[in-house]
């Protein structure tokens, strides 16, 4: 065992106590420094190492075979290589400093291996993260959250491709203003900077955007975006996205930096590419092919949903149910073909009135259901009369090439809990309510006018 004393405390003394103290072979039987406050001194007595104030008294310790003076004083080596017990050697001057750099650089070494292998990890747990997302939007936030803090950006975002439009689109998005994020879709411009992105091998890496006047718009310019580093997401060569993290700043993005987008950026890819299937396959099963709007069974379970949950919140739920008027002649005049356009044109017309939170299906041959939540009868009536009108007024693809006549809808309205507390019986009310509709003429929205009894002590 060599017993090593060191004279000097401050931060070089100290890189030494730590590095000695744990090395094996090796023990430090004593440390000393005129200051009491030096962080070698702290160190010492947490680690129970004798500490002395003079240094005299801490040479005279027996069996001392190392004395490392570190305090950088010539005068003052002479005075410990004088005070020395016989056997022992003194290291100091340049081979002090050496060696306390060389501790210091191993130490740093030490640091980086264990920050990498920490960055690591959180890839690791990004992967598992990931693979464990059932829901694609779930699995783009943590994706951009974990993206944005590897790389200590403050905002960011996950773009998607659209192969069919070839156009790009918001999958997530963090640290821009809502104007900005308002930009939901735009097209794959050759020469733009998601096409630059994605024809590269790794990461796109700008410092500073002012000196790529090519990648310049000005709602880039006008979100105050300085600093960019992208990467492509691609599965089994298929185009994917990107993720994006962005700074507002002039900024130099570092190796590591790089190498860690580049690998959580591939990661993502597959596990995007999954969810993305998956949920495609979902709303094959709950979509009408023809139409793209929600199937009958999807509405019969959304219905259901609905009318529950406005009562158990003491809410209204509003259906309508749509029949294009005279459409069997048409089909029969016409054909099936041109029926079908018909439909799909219809479709869109159809959502194109509504909210989002109302859900629109296909209800079976011309028919189309629109369940609204929350909605008083007044304001069905102005949204469904407008349909009504947009419908008559509508120029459908090759209708006035084979019939001067136009293309109309009758409506029939019920609503919970005024009509009907029961899911089967307010279709039926809806459905005799479009059966009115049709015997007035065609072409109107009427509401159903049964009622329901009020039981005796049952709220109003």
């Amino acid at each position: 065992m060599l017993n090593i004393v060191i004279i000097g405390a401050g931060h070089g003394g100290s890189a030494l106590i730590d590095q000695f103290h744990n090395a094996p072979n090796t023990r430090i039987i004593g440390v000393s420094d005129l200051k009491s406050s030096a962080p070698g001194i702290s160190l010492a007595r947490k680690l129970q190492i004798p500490v002395f104030n003079n240094y005299k008294d801490c040479l005279a310790l027996p069996d001392i075979q190392f004395i490392i003076d570190v305090t950088g004083d010539e005068k003052f080596q002479k005075e410990v290589d004088l005070y020395r017990r016989p056997g022992s050697e003194v290291i100091s001057g340049r081979t002090a400093k050496f060696l306390w750099e060389q501790i210091v650089e191993r130490d740093k070494r030490k640091d980086t291996l264990e920050q990498l292998l920490s960055q690591y990890q959180s890839i690791y747990d990004i992967g598992l993260k990931l693979a464990a997302s059932n829901s694609l939007s779930r699995l783009l936030y943590h994706l951009l959250e974990d993206a944005t803090k590897l790389t200590h950006a403050p905002a960011g975002s996950v773009v998607l491709f659209d192969e069919g439009r070839a156009q790009m689109y918001f999958g997530a998005i963090k640290g821009f203003s809502h104007k900005f994020s308002k930009n939901l879709r735009w097209d794959l411009r050759k020469g733009g900077l998601a096409h630059a992105v994605l024809n590269r091998k790794g990461p796109l890496v700008i410092e500073d955007m002012q000196d790529h006047p090519e990648f310049n718009n000005p709602v880039v310019l006008k979100e105050g975006i300085r600093s960019l580093m992208a990467a492509s997401l691609i599965s089994q060569g298929k185009i994917i996205g990107i993720v994006f993290v962005n700074d507002f700043i002039r900024r130099r993005f570092t190796a590591q930096e790089i190498s860690l987008l580049k690998l959580t950026s591939t990661i993502a890819a597959t596990s995007i590419d999954k969810a993305r299937s998956l949920e495609v396959a979902m709303m094959l099963a709950i979509t009408d092919e023809l139409t793209g709007l929600y199937n009958h069974r999807y509405f019969i379970q959304r219905l259901s949903q609905e009318v529950r949950r406005a009562a158990r919140y003491r809410k209204s739920v509003l259906l309508a149910l749509l029949d294009i008027d005279y459409f069997k002649q048409y089909n029969d005049t016409f054909g099936h073909l041109k029926g079908n356009e018909v439909l799909r044109q219809l479709a869109g017309v159809i959502k194109e009135q509504f909210r989002d939170v109302d859900v629109i299906s296909r209800f079976g041959g011309e028919e189309f259901a629109v369940i609204m939540p929350e909605t008083s009868s007044k304001k069905a009536l102005v949204a469904l009369t407008r349909l009504r009108k947009r419908v008559a007024q509508f120029p459908f693809k090759g209708r006035d090439r084979l019939s001067r006549k136009k293309i109309t809808v009758s409506i029939g309205v019920a609503a919970y809990p005024l009509n009907s507390m029961d899911t089967q019986n307010l279709i039926q009310r809806a459905d005799e309510a479009l059966y009115r509709a049709k015997d007035r003429g065609r072409n109107r929205v009427v509401f159903s006018t049964a009622r329901i009894k009020k039981r005796k002590g049952t709220d109003d």
